[in-house]
């Protein structure tokens, strides 16, 4: 249970990250690339994991875009395996 409030709160904080005008993506990327390569690995598993969620998403136009990359993206990472090492 401590581990779902753990994830949701970082979700929402990253909701809120976005959020905010001129928001730095690029530092954000920057950052998590700089990481230990065991993290990255774990990341990538986290962002394909929500990349597969929000292809499921009902779109509307203010998403639309998002849920068709999503969905394209989808079908790529059904040919990598991301194992934990």
């Amino acid at each position: 249970m401590e581990n779902e409030k753990r994830a949701e709160k970082l979700a929402n904080d990253i909701l809120d990250f976005v959020n905010a005008f001129g928001f730095d993506a690029e530092k954000f990327a920057e950052t998590i690339c700089q990481g230990h390569k065991t993290l990255q690995q774990s990341t990538m598993r986290l962002f394909v994991a929500t990349i597969r969620k929000m292809a499921e998403v009902r779109p509307d136009e203010r998403n639309k875009a998002t849920v068709e990359l999503a969905k394209r993206i989808t079908e790529i990472t059904d040919e990598y395996s991301l194992p934990l090492i």
